[in-house]
């Protein structure tokens, strides 16, 4: 065998490729069966963005500033503009999209597992990121998320394949900074290590290339709003109202906590002993995903003490940094000399903590909530298209506008019903005088705390009292599983 077909530790890249090549083929076809099969919706953000390049498309700017609106991304209107002319099939495309992303993103924690231990790691990182069972939900409902932790994640594995690469890793990080803001300060490390030896010239040339991403976040803001700094403002103030803000004080608490709540114990002790033996082994493979997680959570603070909203989403990289470290504490031992006893105790004590691991999520996983999960979400859009066209409803829809709990339901009625207000209005908001007639849509109690639904999520829309109790004067007019719908007709408005 020819020494350009081994890579850096002597495994075969032959092998490697056809393994790649077998779990790309195997966790494709694994999805698209999951899509065919379970046909999920767009998530609340994602409907969002593609409402907004609808609006774009139409000719009109898009309202940012609607209530409790999520943060704009504009690789998100860019890739809801392609999507367009599939008209109702463009939220199912995104939620498609999304699962790439996962793909990719599995594929490369495998490369890098690949690369700090051999084929052998590249087998345990790709199963202790799939079995992360909270990451591939975000893919399945369509959240950026994991497209953009595959695009950091290629990007670090090239750069450590090759250091001061350049090229394509600055594509993939502009294009991920174009998803999140976290990633300007990727962009701004990378900037400093790659143009460290260039001359002033090639560190200008290179400073235009980390600065892209948000010059062109800010520019979509200030056209579409007149504030280039309205993303992070109107999202701090969103945290605010919706008290997803926490004191400095307990922000280290939820960085550990968000980062275990993904993990999940076992994977999070297997990662600090590998943070452990990496140091002591000098595994300079791993430097990368050490800086990916100590960025990740130095970011984190900083989005959550600035009072944006703090969510367990904004740490995933930091998992998938953690992931690496687990699989070396699984398969580092092969990396040590034979025959030692360091090798041997190191061996058997990931071989125990391996059992361990899969006796708790044996007794932990449940499989039949996740796929009762999924199954509600695209019964909930299902039903709400519906109860939205029953003929009574339909009737009292010409009376007045549509009333909702609060935002949840916002995006689909827009996308669905191309309703805006003030044909669409949320009861949770206090600005909006008392409805009068027109239709108010109910969530059936038994499914109002649900994570899609929920009318209880902040406190300060008093959910029991103030947003499930139709406005006086309107009658029942249909209900189904999920929904019901009461409305008015003043006299004489139809």
């Amino acid at each position: 065998m020819s020494t350009t077909e081994r890579n850096r530790d002597g495994g075969d890249e032959r092998l490697e490729r056809y393994v790649m090549i077998a779990l790309i083929i195997v966790i494709s076809v694994a999805v698209l069966v999951g899509l065919i099969e379970y046909q999920p919706p767009a998530t609340f953000d994602t409907l969002s963005a593609l409402n907004w390049s609808r609006d774009i498309w139409d000719g009109n700017l898009p309202n940012f500033a609607s209530y409790r609106a999520p943060t704009e991304h504009p690789l998100m209107l860019a890739i809801g503009l392609l999507l367009q002319p599939f008209g109702d099939a463009a939220p199912q495309m995104f939620v498609a999209l999304a699962l790439i992303g996962y793909v990719a993103l599995l594929i490369s924690v495998f490369r890098f597992g690949v690369f700090v231990t051999g084929i052998f790691g590249g087998l345990v990182a790709i199963g202790l990121m799939a079995t992360r069972l909270d990451v591939a939900w975000l893919a399945g409902v369509g959240f950026l998320d994991p497209p953009y932790a595959a695009l950091i994640c290629w990007a670090a594995y090239l750069e450590a394949r090759r250091p001061r690469r350049g090229g394509i890793v600055w594509v993939l990080l502009i294009m991920a900074g174009l998803l999140r803001p976290e990633a300007w300060l990727l962009l701004g490390l990378y900037f400093l290590w790659v143009g460290y030896p260039l001359s002033w010239s090639g560190r200008f040339r290179i400073l235009c290339y980390a600065a892209i991403a948000p010059l062109i976040w800010f520019a979509t803001d200030w056209i579409v709003t007149g504030n280039p700094l309205f993303s992070m403002t109107a999202t701090s103030r969103n945290a605010v109202d919706l008290g997803r803000s926490r004191p400095f004080s307990t922000l280290p608490y939820y960085t550990l906590y968000w980062t275990n709540s993904v993990l999940k114990l076992p994977l999070s002790i297997l990662s600090a002993f590998g943070v452990v033996l990496a140091i002591q082994q000098r595994r300079k493979q791993l430097i990368l995903p050490a800086i990916l997680i100590a960025t990740t959570w130095f970011s984190y603070l900083v989005i959550a003490s600035g009072g944006l909203a703090n969510v367990w989403r904004y740490i995933l990289i930091a998992v998938v940094g953690l992931v690496l470290f687990a699989t070396y504490a699984v398969t580092g031992w092969s990396k040590v000399e034979r025959g030692s006893t360091f090798r041997k105790v190191w061996a058997g004590s990931a071989l125990l903590l391996v059992i361990v691991g899969f006796g708790w999520t044996a007794t932990h996983l449940n499989l039949s909530r996740i796929d009762e999960d999924v199954r509600r979400r695209r019964a909930i859009t299902d039903q709400f298209r519906a109860i939205m066209t029953t003929p009574a409803v339909l009737r009292a829809r010409r009376c007045g506008p549509v009333s909702v709990p609060n935002q949840k339901l916002l995006p689909e009625a827009k996308w669905s019903f191309r309703l805006d207000p003030p044909e669409i209005i949320p009861r949770s908001d206090l600005t909006v005088p008392v409805q009068k007639e027109g239709v108010a849509i109910l969530i059936n109690p038994a499914y109002e705390s649900r994570p899609d639904l929920n009318v209880n999520e902040y406190a300060v829309d008093n959910g029991w009292e103030a947003l499930q109790i139709p406005p006086p004067g309107f009658k029942f007019l249909s209900s189904n599983e999920y929904f019901l719908a009461y409305g008015r007709c003043a006299p004489g408005s139809q």
